[in-house]
């Protein structure tokens, strides 16, 4: 009798033994505990939500993304989409009696459609392994310090080397783009994001913002970079410029040489309002982890802070650690 055929799990889905477990385990313990010991307290939120939490946070065109499902009682519910929005409700409700900071870690899954989920198993995992933290209640400089701080060497404590990061500021491009009308506005954001000077200069013509973008998206160095961009840029970019370079000269020379500045990074302007930034590592062909500040996104709860957090995609990381 021939035995009943098993249903292969759903693409983007993962089946993790043996050593992928153990690499995967390690890094999230260490990490974790990197982070208490940096006085961060861990959340474990809900492993779904309203839907409506991940909407007020990412945003209406977050949709497609979610993971989505009905409750009993017919409401949307959605797998957690990332931890930053599950963070933000509970401080906006468990702790609203309570006076900020606050510092908050956390560590495990998040689920995400992705377009290249479906492709026989070979894209990108829709289930992520992460760990990250989140600083609530401190604006400027010294909180961003923090974070990048917390990163490198928490990336340091778990034996990655050659740890790279590609910071950026939403102060340099958001305000020239938002001149442009939304159509042309998303597609200089998506030729920007390709590195298409050709195109980018075909969709502005000779339009008001063609000159600030000219050169500007296409800026990617140290300090050098930094300060010259600041003699030719435009004054609506003059602020986030001078805000990279004021983080610039507080980081160490040895912080500084893992940091590369990026004015031409347009993923989350629609969230972050302040540095933003990917991070990398050695061995791994894409970012290994995201943060920045997004100072809006409290408010949208009800409870109005700065914030800056980042999250670390410890599958990622596993891929590459010995």
């Amino acid at each position: 009798m021939p035995r009943p055929s098993i249903a292969p799990i759903p693409p983007g889905a993962l089946d993790l033994t043996g050593e992928a477990v153990r690499k995967r385990r390690a890094l999230q313990r260490g990490a974790m505990e990197h982070l208490a010991t940096a006085g961060f307290a861990e959340l474990i939120p809900p492993t779904f939500e309203y839907e409506e939490v991940f909407r007020r946070a990412a945003g209406r065109d977050i949709g497609p993304a979610l993971i989505r499902f009905l409750d009993l009682d017919g409401r949307s519910l959605a797998l957690r989409y990332d931890f930053t929005s599950s963070v933000a409700r509970v401080a906006a409700t468990t702790f609203s009696g309570t006076t900020p900071p606050f510092r908050f870690c956390y560590s495990g899954k998040v689920f995400r459609q992705g377009q290249d989920a479906g492709s026989g198993g070979g894209g990108r995992p829709r289930e992520l392994l992460q760990a990250g933290g989140e600083i609530l209640g401190l604006p400027g400089l010294e909180a961003d310090l923090e974070v990048i701080r917390l990163v490198l060497t928490m990336l340091a404590t778990l034996g990655l080397g050659g740890a790279r990061i590609n910071l950026g500021h939403a102060a340099v491009l958001a305000p020239i783009l938002d001149t442009l009308d939304p159509e042309a506005r998303d597609l200089a954001r998506r030729a920007i994001g390709r590195r298409d000077a050709r195109a980018l200069t075909e969709l502005l013509a000779d339009g008001p913002a063609a000159t600030a973008l000219a050169d500007l998206p296409f800026v990617i160095g140290r300090r050098d970079a930094l300060q010259e961009a600041s003699l030719t840029a435009p004054s609506a970019a003059a602020e986030g410029i001078a805000r990279l370079l004021a983080l610039d000269l507080a980081l160490t020379p040895a912080e500084r040489a893992q940091v590369v500045y990026d004015l031409g990074e347009v993923r989350g302007l629609d969230y972050y309002t302040g540095m933003h930034f990917e991070v990398f590592v050695e061995g791994a062909g894409r970012a290994v982890g995201t943060g920045g500040r997004y100072d809006d996104l409290m408010g949208r709860f009800g409870t109005p802070m700065p914030a800056v957090g980042f999250a670390l995609d410890l599958g990622a990381l596993a891929g590459v650690i010995a």
